[in-house]
């Protein structure tokens, strides 16, 4: 209704005032309604105030403008204003704000700021390949032969390579092997266990003379440049520097994987994980419902993926309509997209060049990598779970159902999970890969669950509302304050459980005109250093009144400042010392102040790593008030990397100081 209506309303029918009109009236506190009813001027259609109610405006939520140092008020806000304020002027007691106007205007005020609730941000989201640290090509075992970038090209100059690996050999070249074929001759080759103590070669993993256990693997000689050189022919691929490995196996057999599967994934700019998958990570966003505008999929390809009808039942004709998201499908970012798009052609050309198979996907861009099947898997889980790409945002997260990411066993409040191909899965993963040590086996799709069952989800998950219209048994439950199990009026997906309706019908309350924001990405996020992030979020607790700086300021010193300070301290006198040439690493400096390699030895913690968080802590306890235990803490501090280093003697001079 217009202001006119919503008055009237009130006024004849004792209806409380519309809440399109209403300000957050329980806001503000008496002595503040007082300075409200003061003006400078004021009639129905304008209103003008001191500066000084600025504050108290804002805590309203009333739209206002600042002219000449004065707040002015016009049109609907001044109307609501004159009618609440001035016809009748309110008499201050100790009844509440909205009590007190309910009084004097006869119209009712219902409170409508409710209950807050501070949250704390954890992280911005998330968006990027995962990788190893640092990025690996292929999980081969070179130690420290490729120096510090553990080149495998570099490795294989080494005349007589050795590496621990597993006992593979081909009994016909007599030559260790990496697969179950010989990549020379082609035949099986078989497996050999070598005793520790008394290294006798087996054939069973039990030495009856020792009588202890013999390992499958040993540290042994191995035609690394050879091997390279018959990878680099069979694939048709020039390996180019540097071609990462690792410096060594974490799995209990130390079985490697194919040097060509590394040479494959270099080509396309792809690097592996610690279980031969190839993933990307992406920030969890619960959806139900999508346009096809929002996605950037044409109403063909969405017809082709089983999408008939939008959300009322009328065919799709439109790209602004409607449309029921289905449960195990998934809209990823665009960026993932490229990334899988390189996948694609990583897997095809093993399938063809390595496996001697035909090419499954034959995907050159991301729409044609629409309906392919990808899998979703959290951290701290063992199983994928199948999802399928119906298309990609600009942002940096993946938006599923909530009844899918709880699949993964996460609440969608933040956390990053790794997409990754169904097929990857299947043909690069290995168990065999993975470390035999505690929680080894996580993070690894071991097991792969086809389909998702609502009753088998989380309870948060089940307490999605899944009605059109929010009932009025609803808001006054509200007033009520009553808790939110006892609330039987809203239909939520726990009372679907088990029937037909668990999987679709979802509906919503309140639409949306847009899936994003102007901004794909937070601005946290782009910001570079952490000065620049705390900077802002120092900005941003000065712009929000429930927010004291101060405070802030002070848990952010004494959480992360003067830990970090103190542990880089301790770091430093605790620290080892590297070989800039071949990485070996010493827990005190040799007398001959050398590498056995003849090269530098370098610190491993310099000066500035322990303390590039002072001269902020430093501005910090002297610009607010934190107290004088944490200022002191942060001064002492200061003091004693003085006395570890000696006095600094300040930045460096640049020329442009002195234009």
């Amino acid at each position: 209704p217009t202001i006119e209506e919503a008055l009237k309303i009130s006024l004849d029918f004792e209806f409380p005032l519309h809440p399109h009109y209403l300000y957050f009236w329980d806001k503000i506190s008496s002595e503040e309604l007082v300075q409200l009813l003061e003006p400078k001027n004021f009639n129905e259609n304008n209103i003008e105030y001191p500066i000084k109610t600025k504050k108290i405006l804002e805590k309203l939520g009333t739209p206002h403008k600042v002219k000449n140092e004065s707040i002015i008020l016009e049109n609907e806000e001044a109307k609501i204003f004159f009618n609440l304020l001035f016809i009748t002027k309110p008499i201050i007691n100790d009844l509440s704000v909205p009590q007190i106007l309910t009084k004097s205007s006869k119209i009712k005020i219902n409170n409508k700021f409710s209950t807050s609730v501070g949250i704390r941000i954890g992280r911005p989201e998330k968006a990027s390949a995962r990788q190893m640290k640092p990025p690996t090509h292929t999980l081969f075992p070179i130690s420290d032969k490729g120096g510090p970038t553990r080149d495998l090209l570099k490795a294989s100059k080494n005349e007589h390579f050795f590496a621990n690996l597993y006992n593979r050999y081909c009994q016909q070249c007599n030559e260790p092997s990496i697969g179950i074929k010989c990549s020379k001759c082609g035949i099986k080759t078989i497996v050999t266990f070598r005793c520790n103590s008394c290294r006798d070669t087996l054939t069973e993993p039990y030495c009856q003379k020792c009588k202890r256990k013999a390992p499958a693997h040993s540290h042994k000689e191995f035609p690394l440049k050879a091997r390279l050189l018959l990878a680099q022919e069979k694939m048709g691929i020039r390996a180019k520097e540097p071609f990462k490995g690792l410096k060594e196996l974490i799995s209990e057999d130390k079985i490697a994987e194919p040097l060509e599967k590394g040479l494959v994934r270099q080509s396309l700019g792809l690097t592996t994980f610690k279980d031969g998958t190839i993933r990307f990570d992406a920030t969890n966003s619960p959806l139900t419902q999508f346009k096809p505008s929002w996605i950037g999929t044409s109403i063909k390809k969405l017809k082709e993926l089983g999408y008939s009808h939008d959300i009322d039942g009328k065919p799709i004709e439109s790209i602004d309509q409607i449309i029921e998201l289905r449960m195990q499908d998934v809209v990823i970012p665009n960026e993932s997209g490229r990334y899988l798009v390189s996948t694609c052609k990583y897997i095809d050309t093993l399938l063809v060049k390595f496996y001697g198979k035909t090419s499954f996907y034959n995907v050159h861009n991301t729409e044609e990598l629409l309906g392919h099947l990808i899998i979703g898997l959290a951290p701290h889980t063992s199983v994928g779970i199948v999802g399928r790409i119906i298309g990609y945002t600009e942002t940096h997260v993946c938006f599923a159902t909530p009844n899918w990411h709880s699949a993964k066993r996460r609440d969608a409040d933040g956390d990053a999970d790794s997409i990754m191909l169904l097929m990857d899965s299947l043909l690069n993963f290995s168990r065999q890969y993975l470390s035999d040590r505690i929680g080894g086996l996580m993070d690894a799709p071991l097991l792969i669950q086809p389909l998702v069952l609502p009753h088998e989800s989380q309870p948060q998950a089940h307490n999605l509302e899944v009605t059109k219209i929010l009932p009025l048994e609803f808001f006054e439950s509200t007033y009520q304050e009553s808790k939110a199990s006892d609330v039987n009026s809203v239909e939520i997906i726990k009372s679907r459980i088990g029937t037909k309706r668990q999987f679709y019908d979802f509906h919503f309350t309140h639409s949306t005109s847009s899936l994003t924001t102007s901004k794909p990405r937070s601005a946290y996020s782009t910001l570079g250093s952490m000065l620049d992030k705390f900077d802002m979020q120092v900005r941003n607790a000065e712009l929000i009144d429930v927010v004291n700086p101060s405070e802030l300021v002070s848990n952010v010193i004494s959480t992360h400042l003067v830990p970090d300070i103190m542990g880089n301290l301790r770091a430093y006198a605790r620290q080892s010392f590297r070989c800039t040439a071949c990485g070996k690493s010493y827990r005190r400096m040799p007398l001959i102040q050398t590498c056995v390699c003849g090269h530098k030895l370098i610190a491993t913690i310099t000066r500035g790593s322990v303390e590039k968080y002072l001269k902020l802590a430093k501005r910090l306890v002297d610009k607010y008030d934190v107290g004088e235990y944490q200022r002191g803490r942060i001064y002492a501090l200061s003091d004693e990397i003085d006395l570890v280093f000696g006095k600094s003697q300040g930045d460096q001079s640049l020329l442009t100081d002195y234009a």
